[in-house]
């Protein structure tokens, strides 16, 4: 990736997935001559104000970045936008992609992938699991401050759990009307809090967040290894019908583009489905003998064309 880097037209965007990554990456591209600068949520916000000027104001060619960079950030010029590492999801992925040639001039998008890659993304998307003993900490902290607005602080000291492990709890229990985040940042006590049952639907709650989060990395995965149009898989995650192959892709200018069978679809693109056990989805793509649903509880899941056929894993909605 560096030598393409190097070798690209100016300026552009490289987004890694870690802080570190971010410093050793612009420190490499340095060493080949690149002006290049990293930007991280990390770092105080002068400096990265300071740095974003620089990106900005093209004294920098290119700035490497985790995903703490881009929000509001509208450089028209941007000449490529790479992704040194695998996004966490399709949606990061096309919302970073679009920083890129927003002049209307022509610009490049690339993510450089390896399958090993995704440990990474896993392991990051599971920090913040939570289960139901340390739930069960932050209901009780809760409740013995229930009179008061509590800073998250307190709440830190008190349950002993990191700060991002704090937040998940808080997040899932606000979900289900346990507690009320305010615009301070302070948590007060929900309707809810004295509830027998809020703790486990707390828990379960983030469980189907977990199986979310996880269905996106392997809709990454999906976009990354995929046989057909690009553009098209895009679009069709994102609920938009697109007649491909769109002829500016990486696929459709080799050539491995696959035709779809429309004979071999058991329900419409878009169409809504049922099933048995993950409840209600919409079907997002077909791909070859595979049909990809999203299911409102529990994320995208791949299924296969002939299984879904010859077993009724799935039922028309009505």
């Amino acid at each position: 990736m560096l030598k393409r880097v190097a070798q690209a037209e100016k300026p552009g965007i490289v987004y890694a997935a870690t802080r570190k990554g971010t410093g050793e990456i612009a420190e490499d591209l340095r060493e080949r001559g690149v002006r290049a600068v990293h930007y991280h949520g990390g770092m105080k916000a002068e400096e990265r104000r300071r740095i974003q000027e620089q990106f900005m104001g093209d004294e920098a060619e290119v700035i490497v970045a985790t995903i703490a960079f881009g929000m509001g950030v509208d450089k028209e010029n941007v000449r490529f936008v790479f992704h040194h590492d695998v996004p966490d999801s399709v949606d990061s992925y096309y919302q970073e992609i679009g920083r890129a040639g927003r002049d209307g001039e022509r610009a490049e998008a690339t993510l450089f992938y390896r399958p090993e890659d995704l440990g990474l993304r896993r392991f990051l998307a599971g920090g913040g699991r939570v289960d139901e003993e340390r739930v069960e900490r932050v209901v009780e902290a809760v409740r013995k401050k229930r009179e008061r607005p509590i800073d998250p602080r307190e709440l830190r000291a008190e349950t002993e759990l990191s700060q991002t492990k704090l937040t998940t709890a808080l997040g899932r229990l606000e979900e289900v009307g346990a507690v009320v985040s305010l615009p301070t940042g302070e948590v007060v006590a929900g309707g809810r809090i004295e509830e027998g049952g809020v703790i486990e639907e707390a828990t379960l709650a983030q469980k189907d967040r977990e199986q979310f989060d996880r269905s996106r990395i392997e809709m990454i995965r999906g976009y990354a290894e995929v046989r057909d149009c690009r553009r098209e898989y895009l679009l069709n995650y994102f609920g938009e019908e697109y007649d491909a192959p769109c002829g500016n892709c990486s696929n459709c200018e080799s050539g491995v583009v696959l035709e779809d069978d429309l004979q071999n679809q058991p329900f419409p693109l878009h169409g809504r489905v049922v099933h048995e056990k993950w409840g209600e989805g919409t079907v997002q793509r077909y791909e070859d003998d595979k049909m990809v649903v999203l299911f409102e509880r529990v994320g995208y899941k791949t299924l296969g064309v002939a299984l879904v056929k010859d077993c009724g894993l799935l039922e028309a909605a009505n």
